[in-house]
């Protein structure tokens, strides 16, 4: 299948021919004329399409847009908003065509390294261009439920705001490395942010819940209370554990007044089992959470000091305003 930067490579000519096929426009309103809302990007064949929640929402009523059209190249199409993640700002929509698209190819499996070149596809005067880039600083997290800031890699590129959804590719290797979201953290005492580097939400992470989102039409950011993080060494060795579990994931950053406290799950326990789902990495919970959703019944098995099991009923709550990650 070849990308939108394969082409590029071999010629600079070809930009808009293939960025018409992978790289689309959005519009929508609650009312004519339909307004430019930002890019999006072709992630399947059928003509599925990962773009921003903030693309698809009206923010002074926070009701998503009944009308949205896509342009890709010279053609428009009506578009179906089929599942959000307004926590990071993630939205998936569908083409109402029976046509056959080439999509771009993302790097689920390349983590970003220092020093990487990028191409971010920006829009200018109606017009996509090129912007070169590099990463500068690594996510320190997996899981965002806490700190979208630590789950973000940062790279050095000014990208313009009605560029927001547009993907940033490895100069390399043509695949998408991140999404741009428009993210910015909010002002802290003593840390200012570099106006020359953009944050950048991680492909691997939108690929983590983009199934889920779109099997279960999802339009509501689940939660349960905290974050998880990968197993350290220590944790590690208690596995396999007496009941055939052979890995999990471990709790930390428990909110106050959240579910978790709630269900007395504490920082330290690892989470085994998801209801029936063995979990053994981040993306496994990530995964499970959307896929059951908001207001589903589900059972969470943990394990606490390596021996101990516990089970807790949880029915999924969405995140409350007040909890949403900084």
């Amino acid at each position: 299948m070849k990308t939108l930067f394969t082409l590029l490579m071999l010629s600079a000519s070809l930009f808009a021919e293939t960025a018409d096929r992978g790289v689309v426009r959005i519009f929508g309103s609650m009312q004519e004329p339909l307004e430019p809302r930002g890019l999006g990007f072709i992630v399947e064949d059928e003509g599925f399409v990962l773009t921003n929640y903030d693309n698809l929402v009206d923010k002074t009523t926070e009701r998503l847009f009944g009308r949205l059209e896509v342009t890709s190249g010279s053609k428009r199409y009506a578009a179906e908003i089929i599942g959000v993640e307004p926590t990071i700002n993630l939205g998936i929509l569908k083409l109402q065509t029976d046509e056959t698209f080439t999509p771009v190819v993302s790097a689920v499996k390349r983590e970003p390294a220092p020093g990487a070149a990028l191409q971010a596809v920006s829009l200018a005067n109606g017009t996509l261009k090129l912007i070169d880039g590099q990463v500068t600083a690594l996510n320190t997290k997996q899981c965002y439920q806490h700190s979208l800031a630590a789950t973000m890699f940062r790279a050095k590129l000014t990208i313009q705001a009605e560029s927001t959804g547009g993907p940033v590719f490895y100069a390399d290797s043509g695949e998408v490395a991140a999404i741009h979201t428009g993210f910015k953290p909010a002002a802290e005492p003593g840390h200012a942010e570099n106006a020359a580097e953009t944050h950048l939400l991680p492909i691997n992470l939108c690929f983590n819940i983009y199934d889920s989102l779109k099997t279960k039409r999802s339009l509501k950011s689940p939660w349960t209370g905290f974050a998880v993080r990968p197993l350290n060494d220590t944790e590690k060795r208690f596995f396999p554990t007496a009941k055939k579990h052979h890995g999990g994931i471990a709790i930390e950053d428990i909110w106050e007044n959240s579910p978790a406290q709630k269900m007395g799950i504490r920082e330290g326990d690892i989470l085994v089992q998801f209801s029936y789902n063995r979990i053994l990495s981040v993306a496994d919970f990530q995964k499970w959470l959307y896929m059951y959703g908001v207001g589903h019944p589900v059972k969470l098995y943990i394990l606490r000091n390596g021996r101990e099991y516990l089970v807790a009923d949880y029915v999924i709550e969405e995140r409350p305003e007040w909890a949403k990650p900084r």
